[in-house]
């Protein structure tokens, strides 16, 4: 892997994970403050902490060193975005989770992620889908923004395992693919 898709990478964490990690750093210092709202604080507290855990784990899976351990944690991972996105069925690998996140960043209104064998349906009210996205999934296109991080890894993962990744879209039935084709 490059040092700027690294770079990508580490950045799109690092903001994942900042607005959770601000609501545990905010509810010590209500804690400080006002001793008295101990109950609103110990729930704030804790949300900031299972968003933060959730994502930890997820974000190690996805782009960590595989752990056959592990079970999927994709959808806690989902659970903490800010629109609700439903997954039906499992990722049992790295791939199938960048692809998920990539597809979810897609959603702007929630919807539904299917993960198949060979291919992960992402349907929701409103799509989000920029040519600059299916640049990147079937090229390899360098990203301009951390946003982008998860297909650039995708690509980059499927191009190690000689895998072709194929992006479709039908805006009148609110649905976007990933494909996985094997190259010959």
């Amino acid at each position: 892997m490059n040092t700027y898709l690294t770079n990508l990478i580490y950045t799109r964490i690092s903001h994942d994970l900042s607005n959770a990690a601000g609501a545990v750093y905010n509810g010590t210092e209500l804690l400080a403050e006002d001793p008295q709202s101990v109950q609103e604080t110990l729930l704030l507290l804790q949300n900031g902490a299972h968003i933060l855990m959730d994502r930890i784990k997820f974000f190690r899976q996805t782009f960590g060193l595989p752990n056959v351990q592990s079970e999927d944690v994709t959808a806690d991972y989902l659970s903490t975005l800010s629109m609700p996105i439903k997954l039906v069925g499992y990722c049992l690998d790295s791939l199938s989770k960048a692809c998920v996140m990539t597809l979810a960043d897609c959603l702007v209104k929630g919807g539904v992620i299917t993960v198949k064998e060979d291919e992960i349906v992402a349907m929701g009210e409103a799509l989000r889908v920029p040519e600059e996205l299916q640049a990147i999934i079937e090229n390899g296109k360098v990203a301009e923004t951390p946003n982008n991080a998860p297909a650039m890894y995708a690509y980059t993962l499927a191009r190690e395992k000689h895998i072709k990744l194929l992006l479709s879209c039908n805006e009148e039935k609110h649905l976007i693919s990933l494909k996985r084709v094997v190259n010959s």
